[in-house]
Protein backbone atom coordinates (compact mmCIF):
# COMPACT_ATOMS: atom_id res chain seq x y z
CA UNK A 1 0.00 0.00 0.00
CA UNK A 2 1.07 3.76 -0.51
CA UNK A 3 1.12 5.41 2.95
CA UNK A 4 -0.41 9.12 3.32
CA UNK A 5 2.53 9.85 5.29
CA UNK A 6 6.52 8.69 5.31
CA UNK A 7 8.14 11.73 6.65
CA UNK A 8 8.88 11.00 10.03
CA UNK A 9 8.88 14.23 11.75
CA UNK A 10 5.26 14.89 10.67
CA UNK A 11 4.38 11.56 11.40
CA UNK A 12 5.93 12.28 14.75
CA UNK A 13 4.37 15.91 15.72
CA UNK A 14 1.17 14.91 13.82
CA UNK A 15 0.06 11.74 15.76
CA UNK A 16 -3.18 12.47 18.02
CA UNK A 17 -5.33 10.66 20.54
CA UNK A 18 -8.42 10.49 18.42
CA UNK A 19 -11.58 10.14 20.31
CA UNK A 20 -14.21 12.25 18.39
CA UNK A 21 -12.51 11.34 14.64
CA UNK A 22 -12.74 7.48 14.87
CA UNK A 23 -14.59 6.71 11.56
CA UNK A 24 -16.42 3.47 13.18
CA UNK A 25 -18.06 3.08 9.64
CA UNK A 26 -14.71 2.08 7.79
CA UNK A 27 -13.48 -1.81 8.03
CA UNK A 28 -10.09 -2.11 8.60
CA UNK A 29 -8.32 -5.06 6.64
CA UNK A 30 -6.89 -7.29 9.68
CA UNK A 31 -3.43 -7.35 7.68
CA UNK A 32 -3.03 -3.87 8.51
CA UNK A 33 -3.05 -4.05 11.78
CA UNK A 34 -0.57 -6.91 11.36
CA UNK A 35 1.62 -4.98 9.26
CA UNK A 36 1.39 -2.13 12.36
CA UNK A 37 1.71 -4.41 15.21
CA UNK A 38 4.75 -6.02 13.02
CA UNK A 39 6.25 -2.84 13.34
CA UNK A 40 5.07 -2.57 16.86
CA UNK A 41 7.54 -5.24 17.85
CA UNK A 42 10.52 -3.70 16.89
CA UNK A 43 10.93 -1.75 19.76
CA UNK A 44 13.27 -1.88 22.33
CA UNK A 45 12.28 -4.67 24.68
CA UNK A 46 14.06 -4.84 28.32
CA UNK A 47 16.52 -7.64 28.05
CA UNK A 48 15.39 -8.62 24.51
CA UNK A 49 12.17 -10.63 26.78
CA UNK A 50 9.93 -9.87 24.10
CA UNK A 51 7.61 -10.59 27.13
CA UNK A 52 4.61 -8.35 25.32
CA UNK A 53 1.42 -9.82 23.84
CA UNK A 54 -1.11 -8.35 22.06
CA UNK A 55 -5.07 -9.26 22.19
CA UNK A 56 -6.79 -8.40 18.97
CA UNK A 57 -10.30 -8.27 19.44
CA UNK A 58 -12.58 -7.93 16.53
CA UNK A 59 -15.64 -10.04 17.63
CA UNK A 60 -18.69 -7.48 17.68
CA UNK A 61 -20.23 -9.65 20.94
CA UNK A 62 -16.90 -9.52 22.93
CA UNK A 63 -16.58 -5.74 21.88
CA UNK A 64 -19.59 -5.15 23.00
CA UNK A 65 -18.89 -6.60 26.49
CA UNK A 66 -15.75 -4.72 26.80
CA UNK A 67 -17.63 -1.38 26.08
CA UNK A 68 -19.88 -2.31 28.65
CA UNK A 69 -17.26 -2.47 30.95
CA UNK A 70 -15.44 0.77 29.63
CA UNK A 71 -18.83 2.80 29.95
CA UNK A 72 -19.33 1.65 33.60
CA UNK A 73 -15.53 2.56 34.35
CA UNK A 74 -16.34 5.77 32.76
CA UNK A 75 -19.56 6.91 34.89
CA UNK A 76 -17.72 5.71 37.92
CA UNK A 77 -14.12 7.14 37.65
CA UNK A 78 -14.68 10.44 35.62
CA UNK A 79 -18.51 11.23 34.50
CA UNK A 80 -20.15 11.35 38.12
CA UNK A 81 -16.66 12.77 40.08
CA UNK A 82 -16.87 15.43 37.68
CA UNK A 83 -20.52 16.21 37.86
CA UNK A 84 -21.86 15.15 41.68
CA UNK A 85 -21.60 17.38 44.37
CA UNK A 86 -18.62 15.72 45.84
CA UNK A 87 -16.91 15.30 42.90
CA UNK A 88 -17.10 19.42 42.54
CA UNK A 89 -15.46 19.36 45.81
CA UNK A 90 -13.02 16.44 45.08
CA UNK A 91 -9.03 17.76 45.25
CA UNK A 92 -8.45 14.42 43.34
CA UNK A 93 -10.48 15.03 40.50
CA UNK A 94 -9.12 18.28 39.52
CA UNK A 95 -5.34 16.55 40.29
CA UNK A 96 -6.10 13.69 37.34
CA UNK A 97 -6.96 16.75 34.86
CA UNK A 98 -4.71 19.67 33.54
CA UNK A 99 -6.84 22.73 32.62
CA UNK A 100 -9.04 22.78 35.88
CA UNK A 101 -8.76 25.29 38.00
CA UNK A 102 -9.12 25.24 42.12
CA UNK A 103 -12.57 26.52 41.65
CA UNK A 104 -13.75 24.27 39.26
CA UNK A 105 -13.36 26.05 36.00
CA UNK A 106 -12.81 23.97 33.36
CA UNK A 107 -10.11 25.28 30.33
CA UNK A 108 -11.43 25.20 26.77
CA UNK A 109 -9.15 22.37 25.80
CA UNK A 110 -10.04 20.22 28.37
CA UNK A 111 -13.53 21.09 27.84
CA UNK A 112 -12.76 19.31 24.74
CA UNK A 113 -10.90 16.54 25.82
CA UNK A 114 -13.54 15.70 28.47
CA UNK A 115 -16.33 16.02 25.16
CA UNK A 116 -13.80 13.48 23.70
CA UNK A 117 -14.03 10.93 26.39
CA UNK A 118 -17.31 10.91 27.00
CA UNK A 119 -17.96 10.26 23.32
CA UNK A 120 -15.61 7.84 22.82
CA UNK A 121 -17.02 6.12 26.13
CA UNK A 122 -20.53 5.57 24.61
CA UNK A 123 -19.07 4.36 21.11
CA UNK A 124 -15.89 2.61 22.18
CA UNK A 125 -17.55 -0.84 21.12
CA UNK A 126 -18.05 0.68 17.58
CA UNK A 127 -14.42 0.80 16.74
CA UNK A 128 -13.59 -2.02 14.31
CA UNK A 129 -10.51 -3.52 16.92
CA UNK A 130 -9.93 -3.32 20.14
CA UNK A 131 -6.37 -3.66 20.76
CA UNK A 132 -4.92 -4.67 24.49
CA UNK A 133 -1.39 -5.21 25.25
CA UNK A 134 -0.35 -7.39 27.64
CA UNK A 135 3.05 -8.06 29.78
CA UNK A 136 4.26 -11.52 31.09
CA UNK A 137 6.95 -9.79 32.53
CA UNK A 138 6.63 -10.53 36.53
CA UNK A 139 4.18 -8.41 37.88
CA UNK A 140 5.63 -5.12 39.56
CA UNK A 141 3.80 -5.48 42.69
CA UNK A 142 5.55 -8.68 43.17
CA UNK A 143 9.37 -7.62 42.53
CA UNK A 144 11.88 -5.10 43.60
CA UNK A 145 12.73 -1.31 42.61
CA UNK A 146 12.49 -0.97 39.17
CA UNK A 147 10.19 -3.51 38.23
CA UNK A 148 7.26 -1.40 37.48
CA UNK A 149 10.04 0.72 34.96
CA UNK A 150 11.30 -2.28 33.51
CA UNK A 151 7.80 -3.63 32.81
CA UNK A 152 6.06 -0.58 31.72
CA UNK A 153 9.35 0.38 29.85
CA UNK A 154 9.24 -2.89 27.57
CA UNK A 155 5.44 -2.48 27.08
CA UNK A 156 5.20 1.37 26.07
CA UNK A 157 7.58 2.11 23.39
CA UNK A 158 6.44 -0.78 21.58
CA UNK A 159 2.22 0.85 22.35
CA UNK A 160 3.59 3.98 21.19
CA UNK A 161 5.65 2.59 17.85
CA UNK A 162 2.13 1.09 17.34
CA UNK A 163 0.48 4.39 17.15
CA UNK A 164 2.73 6.20 15.03
CA UNK A 165 2.36 2.91 12.41
CA UNK A 166 -1.40 3.75 12.45
CA UNK A 167 -0.99 7.27 12.14
CA UNK A 168 1.54 6.95 9.26
CA UNK A 169 -1.30 4.54 7.49
CA UNK A 170 -4.25 7.02 7.54
CA UNK A 171 -5.54 4.89 11.07
CA UNK A 172 -5.85 6.73 14.81
CA UNK A 173 -6.17 5.30 18.14
CA UNK A 174 -6.28 6.53 22.09
CA UNK A 175 -4.07 5.26 24.81
CA UNK A 176 -7.39 4.22 27.36
CA UNK A 177 -7.31 3.00 30.57
CA UNK A 178 -10.25 2.94 32.08
CA UNK A 179 -11.21 -1.04 31.58
CA UNK A 180 -8.39 -1.81 33.96
CA UNK A 181 -11.05 -1.41 37.04
CA UNK A 182 -12.66 -3.97 35.52
CA UNK A 183 -9.52 -6.14 34.58
CA UNK A 184 -10.40 -9.26 36.21
CA UNK A 185 -13.74 -9.64 34.22
CA UNK A 186 -12.42 -8.85 31.12
CA UNK A 187 -9.23 -11.37 31.46
CA UNK A 188 -12.61 -13.62 31.97
CA UNK A 189 -13.92 -13.03 28.86
CA UNK A 190 -11.43 -13.08 26.98
CA UNK A 191 -9.48 -15.96 28.57
CA UNK A 192 -6.50 -13.73 29.43
CA UNK A 193 -4.45 -16.03 32.51
CA UNK A 194 -3.16 -14.97 35.67
CA UNK A 195 0.14 -14.24 34.49
CA UNK A 196 -1.07 -11.20 32.03
CA UNK A 197 -0.87 -7.79 32.88
CA UNK A 198 -3.00 -5.61 31.19
CA UNK A 199 -1.58 -2.74 30.55
CA UNK A 200 -4.06 -0.56 28.40
CA UNK A 201 -6.79 -1.06 25.86
CA UNK A 202 -6.72 0.82 21.94
CA UNK A 203 -9.38 1.09 19.59
CA UNK A 204 -8.29 1.34 16.17
CA UNK A 205 -10.34 2.60 12.97
CA UNK A 206 -9.71 4.91 10.26
CA UNK A 207 -9.48 8.39 11.30
CA UNK A 208 -12.26 11.06 9.66
CA UNK A 209 -9.88 13.28 7.94
CA UNK A 210 -5.63 12.65 8.06
CA UNK A 211 -5.12 16.85 8.94
CA UNK A 212 -4.19 16.10 12.41
CA UNK A 213 -2.26 19.90 13.55
CA UNK A 214 1.19 19.96 15.86
CA UNK A 215 0.09 20.33 19.56
CA UNK A 216 0.43 23.49 21.51
CA UNK A 217 3.67 22.32 24.01
CA UNK A 218 5.79 23.96 26.55
CA UNK A 219 8.60 25.24 25.43
CA UNK A 220 11.66 23.04 26.05
CA UNK A 221 13.73 25.54 28.14
CA UNK A 222 10.92 25.53 30.28
CA UNK A 223 10.72 21.76 31.48
CA UNK A 224 14.40 20.67 30.67
CA UNK A 225 17.40 20.75 32.72
CA UNK A 226 21.23 21.40 32.64
CA UNK A 227 23.70 18.79 34.76
CA UNK A 228 21.11 20.26 38.28
CA UNK A 229 17.32 20.41 38.58
CA UNK A 230 15.81 23.85 37.96
CA UNK A 231 18.90 25.04 35.07
CA UNK A 232 16.97 25.03 32.17
CA UNK A 233 18.65 23.85 29.25
CA UNK A 234 19.97 26.48 26.71
CA UNK A 235 17.96 25.39 23.69
CA UNK A 236 15.11 27.71 21.67
CA UNK A 237 12.53 25.85 19.93
CA UNK A 238 12.33 25.75 16.27
CA UNK A 239 9.70 25.43 14.12
CA UNK A 240 8.87 21.87 13.27
CA UNK A 241 9.57 21.94 9.98
CA UNK A 242 12.91 22.47 10.55
CA UNK A 243 13.36 19.83 12.91
CA UNK A 244 16.13 17.79 10.64
CA UNK A 245 19.41 18.03 12.70
CA UNK A 246 20.97 19.36 9.33
CA UNK A 247 22.78 22.20 10.97
CA UNK A 248 24.03 19.38 13.13
CA UNK A 249 25.89 17.07 11.00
Amino acid sequence: MTLPFTDLNHVLTTTRSVRLRLDYDRPVPIDLIGECLQLALQAPTGGGAEDWRWLVVGDPALKAELATLYHAAYLTYVHEPLHSEAGAESETVRGRLGGVDADGTVSARTARILRGAEHLARTIGRAPYLVIPCATRPNPATGGPGTNSALYGSLYPAIWQFNLALRARGLGTVITTLHLHHAASAAALLGIPDDALQITMLPVAHTRGTDFRVAARRPVSSVSYLDRWGVPLPYRDKPVDRLTGEDHV
